[in-house]
């Protein structure tokens, strides 16, 4: 697995910045995510649950929830590796979209 690191910066003037980024291998699993209207425009402030799907007759179960920032987008993890989770999106108490994910 290959390490990744993206961020942006914008220096008072006058202002020296010294960083320093070290890349290891990250075995977590997450799920990032951007929540699009029916004209492709981000969704801000839809309720987003990430919930363990129910498996052998069990009830589906929430996990953890969180509201779309501005763009849009959402994040979730570390989830475990071998399980079944189900995503559920509200906005204004309508559910927009329903989407599972197993990761393996």
């Amino acid at each position: 697995m290959s390490g990744y690191a993206k961020f942006y910066f914008r220096p008072a003037e006058g202002e020296q910045i010294k960083t320093a980024v070290h890349i290891e291998a990250d075995c977590r699993s997450a799920l990032c995510g951007i929540v699009l209207d029916a004209a492709e425009k981000p969704v801000s402030d839809a309720l987003v649950l990430l919930l363990r799907a129910g498996e052998n007759g069990s009830d589906d179960s929430i996990l953890a929830y969180c509201f779309t920032a501005e763009d849009g987008s959402f994040v979730f993890g570390p989830l475990q590796g071998n399980s079944l989770y189900l995503v559920r999106i509200f906005k204004s108490s309508v559910r927009l979209r329903e989407l599972e994910i197993k990761l393996e």
